[in-house]
C-alpha cells in the first residue's frame, strides 16, 4: 500500500517531529564541532606566534647581553634576527611610549610615539612579566586574522624596552575551509543516518500499523478473510496475530450463520443433515463414511490449539484431493466439527475413497510432529486420567453405513450404527476403515467387514 501523506495521518506527525529533531541535531552537533574546531584552529595560530615571540625574546636578550645600551647596531641586529623569523612587521617602544623604529610590511616608518592602544598593551606586558612571570602580552584579532605580541626586555640594566610584532594568521583561511567541508561531511552523514533510521522506523512501526489499519477497512467491509501478513515475536507481530485470530472468529462466525464449518469452510451438520436426508427421500444408493481422527487430543494438548487447526485443515485438504479424483464422482465432504469429518458418495465409490484418502494421509501426517516424535513413531502427553502416556502419531478411523442393504429412512438412524462401526474401527492400529454390512434389523451379532490396515 502507497504511503499517504495526510496532516491529520501519524506518518505525516511522525514524519514532522522527526525532520525537527533531524535539524535540531545537526545544528547543534555542527555547531558544537565547528566551534570547537575553529577555538583550535585559533590556538594553533596562538602558539605558533607564541613561539616566534619567544624565539625574538631569547634572541633580543641574546645581543643586547653583552652591550647594555640599544644603538642603532643594536637596534639593526634585532630588526635582522626579526627577519629571520619571518617577522615582517615590528615596532620597537621604550616604556613610556616613545619609538626606536617601527617596520611594516619590512618597510621602515615614521612614528615616534606609540598610540594609545599600544600603550595599553605595553603597560599590559609589562605588568603580566611583572606579577605574572609572562614572557609576553598578545591580542587576537580573528577579524584582520593577526596576534599582536608585546614582547618586554631590558636594557641599560633599569630600562624596559618593548618589541611589538604582529604574527599573521596565514593558515586560518585555509583550515577554516577544511573545517566547513568537514561540517558538510558531518551534517550529510547525521541525514544520513537519520533517513535510514527512518526508514527502519518506517518500515518496523508505520508500514505495519497502516497494514493493519487498510486490514481493518477491509474487515468493515464485509472482506472477512482479510489476513494481515506480519510475522514478528514482538508486539507489532503480536498485534497482527491477534488482528488475525480476529478475523479467523469473525468469519467463523459468518460461516457458521451460513450452516459451514468456520474452521474448514467446509458444509456443516445442518447442512449434512439435510444433504443425506435429501439423498434418502431420493432413494439413492449411497455411503456415509464417518472419518474420525485418532490421537487428537493427546496432540492438541502437546502441539497447542493452532497446530491441531492445521491438522484438522490437512485432513480436509487430503479429503478434498481424493474427492477431485477423475475416478470418484459426485462426492460430498462435510465438517461435522472437531475431529470429525463425513463423506457421502455412491456405493461404488467408497472403498476406494477409503483406501485413497487413508493413504494420502498417511503420508504427509508426519510433517506435523518434530523429528524426534516423528522419528520415535510417539508422542508423550497426559491422558484423560491426568496420567502421563505415550500415543501413537495421528491416524484416520473410518465408519461406512450404507443404505444398499438397509433401508435408512434419516441421518439420524446411520449416525447411530455408524456409532457402533467407529468403535470397532477405532480399537484397530493404525488407520482403518469398516463397513456396516448388516440386513434388517440393527443386530449386534451380524458380521462386520474386516478392517484393512492404513499404508
Amino acid at each position: 500500500m502507497p504511503l499517504r501523506f495526510q496532516s491529520n495521518s501519524i506518518l505525516f506527525k511522525t514524519g514532522l517531529i522527526y525532520l525537527f529533531v533531524t535539524l535540531l541535531n545537526i545544528l547543534l552537533f555542527v555547531l558544537m564541532v565547528f566551534e570547537n574546531q575553529l577555538d583550535l584552529i585559533v590556538e594553533n595560530s596562538v602558539l605558533n606566534a607564541m613561539h616566534k615571540g619567544s624565539s625574538l625574546k631569547y634572541r633580543i636578550d641574546t645581543i643586547i647581553e653583552g652591550k647594555r645600551k640599544l644603538t642603532p647596531v643594536t637596534i639593526n641586529k634585532i630588526l635582522k634576527e626579526a627577519g629571520t623569523l619571518a617577522i615582517n612587521t615590528i615596532s620597537l617602544f621604550r616604556e613610556d611610549g616613545k619609538v626606536y623604529v617601527a617596520i611594516k610590511d619590512n618597510r621602515r616608518i615614521e612614528k615616534d610615539e606609540a598610540t594609545l592602544e599600544d600603550l595599553k598593551m605595553i603597560n599590559m606586558a609589562i605588568t603580566k612579566r611583572g606579577f605574572e612571570d609572562k614572557l609576553f602580552y598578545h591580542k587576537v584579532d580573528e577579524k584582520k586574522k593577526h596576534i599582536a605580541l608585546y614582547v618586554p626586555f631590558n636594557f641599560e640594566l633599569d630600562k624596559i624596552g618593548i618589541a611589538a610584532i604582529d604574527v599573521a594568521m596565514k593558515d586560518i583561511d585555509r583550515q577554516r575551509g577544511y573545517l566547513y567541508r568537514q561540517c558538510v561531511i558531518m551534517a550529510a552523514l547525521i541525514v544520513f543516518i537519520h533517513v535510514v533510521f527512518a526508514l527502519i522506523l518506517t518500515k518496523m512501526f508505520i508500514i505495519p500499523l497502516r497494514n493493519l489499519m487498510e486490514a481493518t477497512h477491509r474487515i468493515s467491509r464485509g472482506e472477512l478473510d482479510t489476513r494481515v501478513p506480519i510475522v514478528r515475536d514482538d508486539e507489532i507481530g503480536q498485534l497482527a496475530t491477534s488482528f488475525n485470530e480476529m478475523s479467523v472468529a469473525l468469519q467463523r462466525m459468518r460461516d457458521e450463520a451460513k450452516g459451514a464449518n468456520p474452521l474448514t469452510g467446509l458444509p456443516g451438520n445442518i447442512t449434512i443433515a439435510k444433504y443425506i436426508d435429501d439423498c434418502l427421500a431420493a432413494g439413492r444408493i449411497i455411503c456415509v463414511l464417518y472419518c474420525d481422527l485418532d490421537n487428537f487430543k493427546a496432540y492438541n494438548d502437546k502441539y497447542g490449539f493452532t497446530k491441531g487447526d492445521e491438522a484438522i485443515l490437512y485432513t480436509r485438504d487430503c479429503l478434498m484431493t481424493v474427492a477431485q479424483r477423475k475416478d470418484m464422482q459426485n462426492v460430498f465432504v462435510g465438517h461435522e466439527g472437531g475431529d470429525d469429518f463425513v463423506v457421502v458418495c455412491g456405493y461404488e465409490f467408497w472403498e476406494a475413497f477409503a483406501k485413497h484418502f487413508i493413504t494420502t494421509f498417511d503420508r504427509g501426517i508426519y510433517q506435523f510432529y518434530n523429528s524426534i516424535d516423528a522419528r520415535n513413531g510417539f508422542i508423550e502427553s497426559i491422558n484423560r486420567q491426568g496420567q502421563r502416556q505415550r500415543f501413537p502419531l495421528m491416524s484416520i478411523s473410518i465408519a461406512v453405513v450404507t443404505n444398499k442393504t438397509r433401508p435408512f429412512r434419516r441421518h439420524a438412524e446411520m449416525i447411530q450404527v455408524a456409532a457402533e462401526v467407529k468403535k470397532y474401527v477405532k480399537s484397530m492400529d493404525g488407520s482403518c476403515y469398516a463397513i456396516d454390512r448388516r440386513q434388517g434389523s440393527v443386530s449386534p451379532t451380524q458380521r462386520l467387514r474386516q478392517p484393512m490396515p492404513g499404508a
